[in-house]
């Protein structure tokens, strides 16, 4: 196990720009929070300015809370009054001084760091990995997705005595991931696939490519692991640095580790190498996440018998094919956290092994620019191909996906569209049948997780 790691406001102070107003310059800096609400006692409390509003402005709500430390930027009529015990930290940039203070500390940390991107799956695969290491090391992972500019510093920022970190790096631009690697200095890098996430910003997936590989960027040796069944990752290994070696995982193409006998009925099982007996919920496209959770163990030294029990032991992740179980033997699918094209024909794919009746709730997929009209008539071929019974959709595009079901044979009286998921509720409480399979997905700004909300407090029954 690692010796236990702490930074202090001085070390904050020598390492970013900025001045302490008040306060012990030996205290040491806790858990990190940039929500005022969320706040735990002897805290520290980031005031980040946002496009509406600058969290700075929140700093006596935090001390309130429990925080002792604020990181504010210069406001106009500070009143410290009563606080005479808090620590105060001035600077002109709070996000900047996050993760200056985050890439300290990790500077400090001499364990293993993964590093997980792709456009599909990120999330998943970083719960797998943390599983299989968790059997060996003790494991700091991000948690849900806070893979972003300020998610990962504050998962970095809450390293004590671990031996590993598994972060997630999501990205929506150029230059979001290089900052993110060179905070999290990576030892392994994986990258999921390379599909039409963000398409509409970044406009081809070969610029999705070069973005993702921006994961390298503050590696100085390690290994990348890759998905040799996606086509532009499978022949990267020109434009990979000399010091970082390469290994694969796949299904189709030959890689360092594949896995045999799989069989999809509702659980997938497989096997890896002569280990007989994996098992996965949510079908064909999670066998990737667990062979990225299998290499990466046995890149750590982890056994094989520990890799399983890992990856055996069920994580379900919220929001992410979650099955729910409800009354009237109903089971509702909530996989509404976010949406690409890849990842409903992924969700759309595992429904179709239910032998009951299927109802697929599909919101639009945003920031697919000029895309957006003819992936979502994609889709509607999708929900032909796996027998989906019944099909709502919600929002601006998704209503493309109904008319292209309806063009390629599903019955009009089985299609049903609005404009908002609140519309939707009645509609699906009437239709709503004993046994039926419900999926619901769609990209997280059509706030489809209210309406999963709806349905769990039982309405339907």
């Amino acid at each position: 196990m690692n010796k236990l790691i702490n930074i202090t406001v001085k070390d904050l102070l020598d390492n970013c720009k900025a001045k302490l107003l008040i306060g012990n310059e030996e205290e040491v800096i806790n858990e990190c929070f940039i929500n005022s609400k969320e706040v735990t006692n002897n805290s520290c409390f980031f005031g980040i300015k946002g496009e509406n509003k600058d969290g700075s402005l929140f700093y006596k709500e935090a001390f309130d809370n429990g925080a002792s430390i604020c990181v504010l930027s210069k406001i106009k009529d500070l009143d410290l009054n009563g606080y005479d015990d808090k620590t105060v930290i001035i600077t002109d940039d709070t996000t900047k001084v996050l993760q200056d203070l985050a890439k300290y500390k990790r500077s400090l940390f001499s364990g293993e760091v993964i590093a997980v991107t792709g456009s599909v799956g990120k999330t998943s695969t970083k719960e797998f990995i943390a599983n299989v290491l968790s059997q060996n090391y003790k494991v700091l992972k991000t948690k849900g997705n806070q893979n972003s500019q300020l998610g990962l510093p504050l998962t970095i920022l809450r390293l004590t005595d671990e031996d590993v970190m598994v972060l997630e790096m999501g990205m929506n631009d150029f230059g979001q991931i290089h900052n993110l690697s060179l905070i999290a200095k990576p030892t392994i890098s994986v990258i999921t696939n390379i599909y039409d996430s963000h398409i509409g910003i970044l406009g081809s997936r070969e610029n999705i490519l070069k973005a993702k590989l921006e994961i390298l960027d503050g590696m100085n040796s390690g290994t990348l692991i890759i998905n040799n069944d996606n086509d532009l990752l499978m022949n990267i290994n020109n434009d990979i640095k000399e010091n970082i070696s390469v290994m694969s995982i796949g299904i189709e193409n030959k890689s360092n580790v594949m896995p045999n006998n799989i069989l999809n009925k509702g659980i997938t099982t497989f096997d890896i190498d002569d280990i007989k007996g994996f098992e996965v919920m949510g079908g064909v496209a999670y066998v990737y996440n667990v062979l990225f959770a299998y290499l990466t163990g046995k890149l750590l030294n982890v056994s094989r018998s520990m890799i399983k029990k890992g990856i055996n032991e069920k994580t379900n992740i919220k929001h992410r094919l979650e099955l729910i179980k409800m009354d009237n033997n109903i089971t509702l699918i909530d996989d509404c956290y976010n949406a690409s094209f890849d990842s409903v024909r992924v969700a759309l794919e595992y429904i179709k092994n239910f032998s009951k009746r299927k109802i697929a709730i599909l919101g639009d997929i945003l920031e697919l620019g000029k895309k957006s009209k003819n992936i979502h008539k994609k889709i509607g071929k999708l929900v032909i191909d796996n027998n989906i019974d019944r099909l709502i959709t919600i929002g601006k595009y998704s209503k493309y996906i109904g008319r292209e079901a309806k063009k390629l044979g599903m019955k009009r009286k089985n299609i049903k569209h609005f404009k908002r998921e609140k519309d939707a509720r009645k509609y699906i409480n009437d239709i709503i049948k004993e046994n039926d399979i419900i999926l619901i997905k769609g990209s997280n700004g059509m706030n489809l997780i209210n309406l999963v909300d709806y349905l769990k407090e039982g309405l339907v029954c």
